[in-house]
């Protein structure tokens, strides 16, 4: 009798999958949420994200293939959603439902939790209220109203640390934080854990970024445990940029960059780990960030998953780089218009191009608005490292003038820091 109920349920499931598959694309994950997406599958986006679109959309196509439209820019299509509305947050799938009916664990109730919308923490709805809320001096930079510089290292790919510790002797004391970024475009390094240490041996506040492509949720809360341990009180979610036609390299996204950041605020506030319901003694508090691409269409889109993110916990915002300033304005005046300017704190992106071979990447980031007018002054220059440096002092001249913008954080192109200081100094 088993099997023959077995054989049943694999039959209903692929008859399932292949009508559902057929008139909505779907992926056979077994908990479906297509009423709330537009009839549109969001396991049909190539990194399974259910809460909305990744920061490399551009143009409304996807990163991944960039020759399809975004599914999340075809589902807020069909949605309609509003700035004004904050999305609902859908929690991570179950694994152990893929490729079984949908309607089955409907009827019999398995498909709660993967798909009741999650609810949201009671937070304030103004950062600039109240005292600081972690030990973060990044935090008490933000909050003291001053304008704040960040700046970002690369994880070293071995153990030799002498390169890393020339770049932090360049740039600490003239920058408020500095990121730790790891595992670019999928190759291995030193964790980002272990470079944020070696900024704070060195006096620097450091940001710890970690990615969903890399993280599955049990790494991610004891990365936030050992960075609490190790004094890092900065964490900057990312949903990751995607390791698409390498695959020797399988990509994690256990959840989206939202559900990152629940993750982090649940323990944060509640000293419970949302995911397991676990309690811990003395929970990490991190300072939380994002990050966001203005740059992305339907113009209202970005602006929503912003909304989403904050609703979820985020505290600050790191922009995707700003060489288009006209859109870039007219999205703060968006950001603004919605009231996250009182809800979180923003860092524009600026971009310092000094190198021929880093600049030469710029087109191939996925995400970047690169107008053909500021593409034909770098290529042009006679002194790239002087025009690159110019540029960005201008950028950051005119991002320090527009409302809601607490800061900057620049991304260098290419391997020289000791730039830095220069550009960043007298703002």
């Amino acid at each position: 009798m088993r099997s023959v109920k077995a054989v049943l349920r694999r039959l209903v499931a692929r008859g399932e999958a292949f009508l559902k598959g057929a008139a909505f694309d779907c992926r056979a994950c077994g908990q479906c949420i297509l009423p709330r997406t537009g009839l549109i599958c969001p396991m049909s986006c190539p990194k399974g994200l259910r809460n909305g679109p990744c920061g490399g959309t551009i143009g409304g196509m996807c990163e991944v293939y960039p020759d399809k439209e975004c599914v999340w820019v075809r589902i807020h299509r069909r949605t309609g959603g509003t700035i004004g509305e904050v999305p609902v947050l859908n929690p991570s799938p179950d694994s152990a439902l893929f490729f079984t009916s949908s309607y089955a664990n409907r009827f019999t109730g398995l498909d709660r939790p993967g798909t009741t919308p999650l609810r949201y923490l009671d937070l304030p709805a103004d950062q600039f209220e109240g005292p600081a809320a972690t030990r973060s001096r990044l935090e008490a930079a933000l909050r003291s109203g001053r304008f704040v510089k960040t700046c970002e290292v690369r994880s070293p790919r071995n153990a030799d640390l002498g390169r890393l510790a020339r770049e932090i002797e360049h740039i600490r004391g003239h920058f408020d934080a500095v990121n730790a970024t790891a595992y670019l475009n999928g190759k291995p390094s030193l964790p980002a854990a272990r470079t944020c240490a070696e900024l704070l041996r060195f006096g620097v506040e450091p940001v710890c970024q970690l990615t969903c492509r890399d993280q599955t949720k049990t790494s991610f809360v004891s990365e936030l445990i050992a960075n609490d341990a190790n004094g890092i009180h900065n964490v900057l979610c990312l949903t990751g940029d995607s390791y698409a036609g390498n695959p020797r390299i399988k990509q994690v996204f256990d959840m989206d960059s939202s559900l990152m950041v629940y993750e982090a605020r649940h323990l944060r506030e509640t000293g419970v780990i949302h995911f397991t319901g676990e309690a811990v003694k003395a929970p990490p508090r991190p300072f939380i960030g994002v990050a966001i691409n203005p740059f992305s269409t339907p113009p209202e889109m970005p602006i929503r998953r912003l909304m989403q993110k904050a609703a979820a916990g985020a505290d600050f915002v790191q922009t995707q780089l700003v060489f288009n300033l006209p859109a870039f304005e007219a999205f703060m005046r968006r950001y603004c218009d919605a009231g996250l300017h009182r809800r979180l704190f923003l860092l524009a992106g600026v971009p310092v191009v000094i190198s021929k071979s880093a600049m030469e990447m710029i087109p191939r980031v996925p995400g970047v608005d690169y107008p053909p007018e500021v593409r034909r002054r770098l290529e042009g220059a006679a002194d790239l490292r002087a025009e690159g440096c110019r540029l960005a002092r201008e950028t950051i001249d005119a991002v320090s003038r527009m409302p809601g913008v607490r800061g900057v954080h620049l991304m260098l192109f290419g391997a020289d820091h000791s730039v830095l200081p220069d550009v960043a100094a007298g703002f």
